[in-house]
């Protein structure tokens, strides 16, 4: 019951970084003293009481109560699952390599899901650790189940300690010790040496032909675009589906709406950013748009994930974007894309110095889907420049960092101007090799559970 309360805190749309570390040590202490099905219903319940935050949440984006009670069901099972796993390996020896068997069934199990789950890597135990920027620094290596190894690491050592009543189960904790030595030395070198003036700016309201308010919104962007521009700005970032162009009038305003921005672009001189749907033929996709200063469209990218139900009549794109302004080269992605490790690492690989990101957030999910996107930016040394509706505009470096931040609201709207760092070209070691590392934690996790572990320990 302590450890789902806690839980509570941790796994919700803002939690509180500190306790995802202390969280599971009771329920796992009581594991140990438990019975085989009796661990299981603990760690069941557990996580049950904790996930059971984001009730709310989940009925309004995934599609109603009954699918919203599926999803914490099934995120309450992977806790009686790693509670087993780890369970069953330490009452199974006393050897000090059990300590590892409960953060390694953890960074085994994000991996899994996030390369078999419709929506990747959203809900990772990772992401609790947004504003623990020393120890989001391993991603850069590892990914995000790097993050999840090490504080499941913490909880899995002091819980054993206790269990055997020998303070030596704790030594693999000088590995975690590590990790934040090496994370608080990377946060103090310089991420970048060259910046750009970009402005990010948002309105809630949505536009189409049948909403009173659509002139307005557009003539404030009008307005907004060339109040950044005069203050500096060179490059301007509007945020996703400002309006949908698919059918009846609309479809024959879609040219009418592209030379509009072509021309706010023209007449500021600035490289202009901004996400629209568009259905094309039979074909409806959601998509965004780069024109350069004399007007002209420069670079176009479809959002390659698409929001399960909620976009399901939309058509996934598959190119990759890279556009090269005065030497600094952008990449493009769209709000959910930043869900999935593999299209950030894809962007990593082609070497990119920040990303451009057009969103639309759900209000109060806004922290966590900033944290997610600039963890992207962590594992694969590029800043991000996000632009959301109903969420932040936020600018952050290749270390995590948000440096400047702001909430988007309804009409008269929000503008973020920020100098943003550009990250460097160099490729990481997570954009060199992907997700070894928690593949790699997959296979120690089968091989310690069917290895026959000498009983000695540290005595």
């Amino acid at each position: 019951m302590v450890s789902g309360v806690v839980l509570w805190w941790v796994v919700n749309l803002h939690p509180w970084w500190p306790l995802a570390w202390i969280a599971p040590i009771p329920l796992l202490l009581a594991a140990f003293h438990a019975a085989d099905r009796e661990a299981v219903w603990l760690g069941f319940l557990a996580g049950l009481i904790g996930h059971a935050s984001n009730f709310a949440y989940f009925r309004i984006t995934a599609g109603g109560a009954l699918v919203a009670i599926g999803i914490i069901l099934l995120q309450a099972f992977a806790w009686a699952g790693t509670i087993r796993f780890a369970r069953r390996t330490v009452l199974r020896s006393s050897h000090w390599l059990t300590v590892l068997a409960y953060p390694l069934a953890w960074a085994a199990l994000d991996t899994v899901v996030t390369a078999l789950s419709p929506h990747a890597s959203f809900g990772s135990l990772a992401y609790s650790q947004g504003d623990a920027l020393p120890v989001i620094q391993i991603t850069m290596f590892t990914g995000a189940p790097g993050i999840v190894f090490v504080i499941s690491l913490f909880a899995s050592a002091v819980a054993v300690a206790f269990y055997r009543r020998k303070a030596l189960y704790l030594s693999p904790l000088l590995l975690v010790a590590g990790v934040l030595v090496f994370g608080e030395m990377r946060l103090a070198q310089p991420g970048s040496s060259s910046s750009v003036k970009i402005a990010a700016i948002a309105i809630d309201d949505f536009a189409g032909p049948r909403v009173p308010e659509t002139d307005r919104i557009w003539e404030r962007y009008e307005t907004e675009i060339a109040r950044s521009a005069a203050q500096g700005a060179k490059i301007i970032l509007l945020p996703e589906k400002i309006e949908v162009l698919d059918s009846g009038a609309a479809q024959h305003a879609a040219p009418q709406r592209l030379d509009g921005l072509a021309a706010a672009a023209r007449q500021n001189a600035v490289y202009l950013v901004a996400g629209l749907g568009q259905r094309l033929g039979l074909v409806l996709r959601n998509r965004m748009w780069m024109f350069d200063p004399s007007g002209e469209l420069v670079a176009s990218y479809d959002k390659h994930h698409l929001v399960p139900g909620l976009e399901a009549e939309f058509k996934s794109g598959e190119a990759f974007t890279v556009q090269n302004i005065a030497g600094v080269r952008y990449g493009f992605a769209i709000c959910k894309d930043t869900h999935f490790p593999s299209l950030g690492r894809a962007y990593g690989r082609r070497r990119v110095n920040a990303m451009l990101i057009p969103a639309w957030d759900f209000q109060r999910d806004a922290w966590m889907a900033e944290r997610i996107t600039a963890l992207r930016g962590v594992e694969n040394g590029y800043s991000v420049i996000r632009a959301s509706r109903e969420g932040l505009l936020t600018v952050s470096d290749n270390r995590g960092r948000v440096l400047a931040r702001a909430e988007s609201r309804a009409l008269p709207g929000a503008t973020l101007l920020a100098l943003a760092p550009m990250g460097a070209t160099a490729l990481t070691p997570y954009s060199r090799v992907g997700d070894v590392f928690g593949w790699t934690c997959l296979l120690a996790a089968i091989a310690l559970r069917g290895w026959p572990v000498a009983s000695n320990d540290f005595s």
